[in-house]
């Protein structure tokens, strides 16, 4: 179903707890639920919002939509949340991924799409089947995600993250994956998709961890070395990693790297955190392997995975209480998730253009009317 057809197809929605039968369009009650969501209002205020905004909502529709509102009552928090559950998640899927993909901007050392999962507290299960972990698919330079998927639970990401791979449709990007996508079948569909790929190894592949340890050993030579140091947060972090490239004949000799579609180097990356009060010294190594061979953009694009978990998951919680809402099961929680990631990039992108923090952003917005907002 088209993106349009999906909105004249479910043109009115009825109001069944009035006293009187009323039926809204659909395209004002999404307005009234991304202009409330975007001002900080929480689902049980969106009524007080569109009652408050009623004259600017009307005359903000009919600059979009060329047609007069009726005179009626501002829809209520139940209409409003019966509107986001009725269409197909699907379809507004699709809409979000065209959406997204109009706004892609990037150059050969930013084209990343970092893939990772997390789930939606707030969401009522019925039943353990109730798909309520998302999977995105993100664009850490453009803090935007370019498509979701959903699940029922966390252990069956994997199911999803092959899904997202096979949705894409970015050439030459690198496609970056924690180590519960680190699969076989993983490196393959980031070639097919992105041209290369990045995948964490852990011990969900013990023979390719193995062999990382067995061939990454203390000597220096023929190896390269990336360095950064980061201050903040009281601490110091002092991030080396050791890459090297692996040729045919080791490869041959490999028992496992050479099972691995399109593999080019392997990565040793060591973290040294000094904690400034305390004193205490903590190191972390960890590994991956590439299909790239320059082991600067792989060394940054290590760094700018974890953009997912900071600029996306953590803001969602902490800025628009993402984990503290209550939602219903359904279509309604996963189209009310592809709001939220509207909201949180249009406010980063006001963030970086007023020069102020999301919070200030959001009460700059929030005492704008619907007209003074788009």
């Amino acid at each position: 179903m088209e993106s349009s057809s999906l909105i004249s197809s479910l043109s009115l929605i009825d109001d069944h707890r009035s006293d009187k039968n009323k039926r809204y369009p659909l395209p004002l009650l999404l307005l009234i639920a991304f202009c409330a969501s975007i001002s900080k209002h929480d689902s049980y205020t969106k009524h007080d919002y569109a009652q408050a905004h009623e004259a600017s909502l009307r005359e903000l529709y009919k600059q979009l939509f060329g047609e007069e509102l009726e005179s009626m009552s501002p829809p209520t928090h139940d209409t409003l949340n019966r509107a986001l559950q009725v269409i197909p998640h699907q379809g507004f899927k699709r809409a979000y991924q065209d959406w997204s993909a109009a706004l892609l901007r990037w150059n050969e050392e930013t084209r990343q799409i970092c893939i990772d999962g997390k789930t939606m507290r707030g969401v009522k299960k019925p039943s353990p089947d109730t798909e309520s972990h998302i999977v995105s698919a993100y664009a850490p330079h453009l803090q935007l995600d370019l498509s979701v998927g959903t699940v029922p639970v966390k252990r069956n990401e994997l199911d999803s993250i092959r899904q997202l791979l096979d949705e894409l449709y970015v050439a030459d990007a690198l496609i970056s994956i924690d180590p519960l996508g680190c699969q076989r079948q993983g490196a393959e569909q980031g070639l097919e998709v992105g041209s290369h790929y990045q995948l964490q190894v852990n011990s969900n592949q013990p023979a390719l961890l193995q062999e990382l340890e067995d061939s990454l050993p203390r000597t220096n030579k023929g190896f390269t070395f990336n360095k950064k140091e980061d201050l903040g947060h009281g601490r110091i972090e002092t991030r080396q990693m050791k890459s090297l490239l692996l040729n045919p004949e080791m490869l041959e000799d490999s028992y496992a790297f050479k099972d691995w579609a399109g593999i080019k180097s392997i990565h040793q990356l060591s973290r040294k955190r000094y904690d400034k009060r305390s004193g205490k010294v903590t190191i972390k190594i960890s590994y991956c392997i590439s299909s790239l061979e320059d082991s600067k953009r792989v060394f940054r694009a290590i760094r700018d995975h974890w953009k997912i978990e900071n600029l996306l998951h953590y803001m969602l919680d902490v800025y628009l209480s993402e984990d503290g809402c209550s939602r219903p099961a359904g279509e309604g929680a996963k189209n009310m998730e592809l709001l939220a990631k509207i909201d949180l990039f249009i406010l980063q992108c006001l963030k970086t253009k007023l020069g102020k923090s999301i919070p200030h952003v959001q009460m700059l917005l929030a005492k704008l009317n619907p007209l003074q907002l788009l």
